[in-house]
């Protein structure tokens, strides 16, 4: 674990203990003053200590779903108050009225699946602090994605991938290079570090802290090997971090740039779809979903099924012919 994420999990961790360290009526208090005020810091002050103190990931809970996590607190708070919902009191049908709600909205159902995990964290945070004892979204789920995993974030193509690489300027570069070719998601771009780049090894790689604090080795393409040795070298003073953006959406809008700039579609594939250029022509390489399994670092192999079907869609149909 690097001292930076060493220093940043302390200082989770003491703003967790902080409210962990209190007693029992001294807890209850705060949950109770925090959901009586619908207020927002309270309430994910709770949030996160519960996350911190007794999920299974601890102080290890990443930055994306903290973030993930706060947002979805300021949509639940932002939507209660004008529904005349009592955090205390929510009353049995609460959860699948907010669901309803965010469907409505015209969320993607993987966000409405998001914001209900926050508000199930928060009210586990107040049943955790003796302040309530409803559990409204213990059953509630989003409604079924009637649009199949392969028909979203769909991948660049590859002759896409080099429009961009021509169009972009340094940083961005190493944003398209380490998406489709190294498979990185957008918050592993912006907290892997420099130090994590091994341009000069026997076979180079750079080392990526992904879900769960998991740390793995990533082999690096000649492609993001130039690009990467490119940037790094222009930068030596911007510190400890490959990229000056610090957040995925800082990221999202520097490749949304890019596609406008190189004239390539962004809407639909987005910075994820870079991960999806990567899983796909591995995979059409390959034949080996092992292998894209290990390149995008998957914890499952069925997550990598996927880009079976990204693969085959780039083929002639088997009745054109006919």
């Amino acid at each position: 674990m690097t001292l930076e994420l060493m220093a940043s999990n302390l200082t989770l961790q003491a703003r967790a203990d902080r409210l962990a360290a209190l007693e029992p009526e001294a807890l209850r208090r705060e949950g109770l003053r925090a959901a009586r005020d619908a207020e927002f810091e309270g309430l994910w002050a709770l949030t996160e200590a519960y996350l911190v103190t007794r999920s299974g990931r601890g102080a290890r809970v990443s930055k994306n779903t903290l973030e993930s996590y706060r947002i979805g607190l300021q949509t639940f708070l932002t939507w209660a108050g004008p529904a005349g919902v009592s955090l205390t009191r929510p009353g049995p049908n609460m959860g699948f009225r907010y669901a309803r709600h965010l469907e409505a909205s015209g969320l993607a159902p993987s966000s409405v699946q998001t914001r209900l995990a926050a508000a199930r964290a928060l009210y586990a945070a107040l049943r955790w602090s003796a302040a309530v004892d409803a559990a409204p979204f213990t059953d509630v789920k989003a409604a079924r994605d009637p649009v199949p995993k392969w028909e979203k974030r769909k991948p660049y193509a590859d002759e896409d991938v080099v429009t961009l690489l021509m169009h972009a300027g340094r940083q961005e570069a190493v944003i398209v290079a380490l998406g489709a070719h190294c498979g990185l998601r957008a918050t592993e771009m912006t907290t892997l570090l420099r130090k994590d780049i091994h341009l000069d090894a026997p076979e180079p790689y750079l080392i990526v802290t992904g879900k769960g604090q998991r740390r793995q080795a990533v082999p690096l393409s000649r492609t993001a090997q130039a690009v990467l040795r490119s940037w790094l070298t222009n930068t030596p003073h911007y510190g400890p971090h490959v990229l000056t953006l610090r957040t995925r959406q800082g990221v999202e809008k520097a490749m949304q740039r890019t596609c406008e700039e190189a004239g390539v579609q962004y809407e639909g594939r987005e910075v994820h779809g870079l991960r999806h250029t990567a899983g796909t022509r591995i995979y059409t390489e390959q034949k080996d979903l092992l292998a894209v399994r290990d390149h995008l670092r998957h914890a499952d192999i069925t997550s990598s099924e996927v880009y079976v079907n990204y693969s085959r869609a780039g083929r002639k149909k088997p009745t054109s012919e006919w």
